[in-house]
């Protein structure tokens, strides 16, 4: 099963996605979709990718359209990731096949190659084009510069160089997001490449390209650039600079570049899955903001969110991989968030940093992503020597949870990571990850007086824990507010106590062989809660199981799981977030930047209940 999907693009400063044969929330854009530059305050793309006009028609990703008629899709013949930074589409297109690629790289380039096969015996002329969409922006003025195309706004200036164009047209589309001027223009060759100074709402269209001769049984080969920049000289020189280099070349050098000073895998067999994923998550991060997802599903304010407990996720698989200066970025970026009043995070931030809960479901308190940041921050410590906040930081941090209500010893009520699918309660896997927390917390803080109420609140909880154990389940959900009954559903995210400090308990042993039996869809896949909400088997679920059993020697389990995983990922390796147990064809949330990063942890986690968490 290899499921159609998109691709999370970037570089230094960008993150956006890619992906020319899957909708997106949104459904309207096309190639480069919601790219982001700097950060995440604004949109800057709504499509991005090489259009091919050949007589009437055109073909731009996997759309074929032609006056009059509604577009009709293609279907990929190929779809790939070499190397996992490059994202490859071939197309059967009756007379020719196309083979549209996309990839970024450096502080802010995205590269685009279209490789064009003639299938018949004559020679003949189409036209190429970068067919570009930019969402509305203030300041909004295009220009043509030779063989470039410039976008000035307040926000970023954007710039397309097309090297030899001689076929020019920009003109303003509507505010909505449904395209037709460019592509009727293009239609009904009527171009227009004189500036336009477009109105703060509206969206633009541009076409920048030129005849291209195709050899009979032969073919041709078009690439273009798309550079980013706040400051307008800086763009001309970048663009000018790499239009004289090879695009797909200066790519690969930066990525292989990244990837060979990280640490291998633990887990052999796997070098593409990890590549893929290794990439995801580098490009979808940018100064420590780790967007939740990017497809527009999980978005607050029209923008990507920023969840505090999926951050330290990604965090830690950075941080195996090798990767300390991004973990770094990730945990000094929560560091700085505002809290609530009662010290404690939110659920989740917007791409502005302000607080924005709600943005999907309900909420409640999320007291357990403070027990993943004081375990990262103290295995940031262990691991490089170097402690990213104030002791006095911890100590409050610590005390948030020892100040929060008890149920049996256990702490809440909260969400915890399936987000309250039960309502407000004290939850059995928030509470080993708390336990975690803290014992890092007592280790960084070592004689403060503090530490004998962190260490009295950990046996109560670890009592409250051991008091969830049923012998023929395993460990339960835990405890709910509006009733005292253990409430008796398995809950798989108690594989993550392991990895976040939580102790290597028999009854978690005892747990794990009853989940291998109770919790599995499709043999391999772990399920969540035993609810409905994606009824199925989950990508994070899975792979956490996958590392708890390296961990405890279960190799055998470990390589099931990772093989079931590597089944399971998108034409471009990346992870959904989740899977229909009723529908093999259909996964959800396609991909969730988390369960990319779940995996690349799973491939790079160490063996045996080391003290380092790992």
């Amino acid at each position: 099963m290899s499921f159609p999907g998109l691709a999370i693009i970037g570089c230094d400063a960008l993150a956006g996605i890619y992906g020319v044969n899957e909708g997106i929330v949104d459904a309207k854009g096309c190639g480069v979709q919601h790219l982001f530059c700097g950060g995440f305050k604004k949109d800057l793309i709504h499509s991005a990718t090489s259009l091919i006009k050949d007589g009437d028609t055109i073909y731009y990703g996997n759309r074929r359209e032609r006056i009059g008629q509604h577009p009709v899709h293609l279907t990929p013949t190929s779809s790939t990731a070499p190397g996992g930074y490059v994202f490859s589409d071939s197309f059967d297109c009756g007379n020719f096949e196309k083979t549209d690629r996309a990839f970024a790289w450096g502080k802010a380039n995205i590269g685009f190659e279209s490789i064009i096969a003639n299938k018949t015996n004559m020679a003949r002329h189409i036209e190429v084009y970068a067919y570009v969409i930019l969402r509305a922006q203030r300041g909004r003025n295009i220009f043509r510069d030779g063989s470039q195309i410039i976008a000035r706004g307040d926000d970023c200036h954007i710039g397309v160089n097309f090297f030899g164009a001689s076929l020019h047209t920009i003109v303003e589309e509507g505010p909505t997001g449904f395209i037709y001027r460019l592509t009727g223009a293009l239609l009904e060759a009527k171009s227009h490449c004189g500036p336009v100074a477009a109105k703060e709402n509206m969206l633009c269209g541009i076409a920048i390209g030129k005849k291209v001769e195709l050899p009979a049984n032969g073919e041709a080969k078009i690439s273009w650039l798309m550079g980013f920049d706040d400051q307008l000289d800086g763009l001309k020189e970048s663009l000018n600079t790499e239009a004289a280099t090879s695009y797909i070349a200066r790519a690969k050098t930066y990525w292989d570049n990244y990837l060979g000073a990280g640490t291998k895998a633990n887990i052999k067999g796997f070098g593409q899955l990890d590549r893929a994923n290794q990439v995801a998550i580098k490009s979808a991060m940018i100064n420590g903001f780790v967007p939740a997802d990017l497809s527009g599903f999980y978005y607050a304010n029209g923008v990507p969110c920023y969840y505090a407990r999926d951050a330290m996720m990604v965090a830690r698989a950075f941080m195996l991989a090798g990767r300390t200066e991004q973990a770094r970025q990730i945990i000094l970026y929560l560091l700085a968030r505002e809290r609530k009043p009662t010290g404690e995070f939110y659920q989740r931030y917007d791409g502005y940093g302000r607080p924005a809960e709600g943005a999907n479901n309900a909420v409640f308190r999320q007291l357990d992503s403070i027990g993943y940041l004081l375990h990262m921050v103290y295995q940031f410590r262990q691991l490089t020597g170097k402690l990213l906040t104030s002791l006095s930081d911890i100590a409050e941090l610590a005390r948030v949870i020892i100040a929060a209500e008890k149920k049996y010893g256990l702490v809440g009520p909260e969400g915890g990571v399936n987000e309250g699918v039960f309502g407000p309660a004290f939850i059995v896997s928030s509470n080993m990850c708390i336990y975690g927390g803290l014992k890092a917390a007592a280790r960084l803080l070592g004689d403060h007086p503090l530490v004998a109420d962190i260490k009295a609140t950990n046996e109560a909880i670890l009592a409250g824990i051991e008091s969830c154990f049923v012998p023929a389940q395993g460990y339960c959900y835990g405890y709910v507010t509006y009733h005292d009954d253990l409430v008796k559903k398995y809950d798989t995210p108690q594989y993550f106590g392991l990895l976040y400090g939580f102790k290597d308990t028999q009854n978690m042993r005892k747990t794990h062989s009853l989940l291998l039996k109770n919790a599995s869809f499709e043999k391999d896949g772990i399920g969540y809660s035993e609810q409905e909400y994606h009824h199925g088997p989950w990508t994070f679920n899975t792979a956490a199981c996958a590392q708890y059993a390296f961990k405890i020697g279960d190799t055998k389990t470990a390589l099931a799981k990772l093989k079931w995983l590597e089944g399971h990922a998108n034409c471009y390796g990346l992870m959904p977030e989740a899977f229909s147990a009723d529908n093999p064809n259909i996964c959800y949330i396609n991909p969730l930047v988390w369960a990319c990063a779940e995996v690349v942890a799973a491939l790079h986690v160490s063996g045996g209940n080391d003290e380092q968490g790992h």
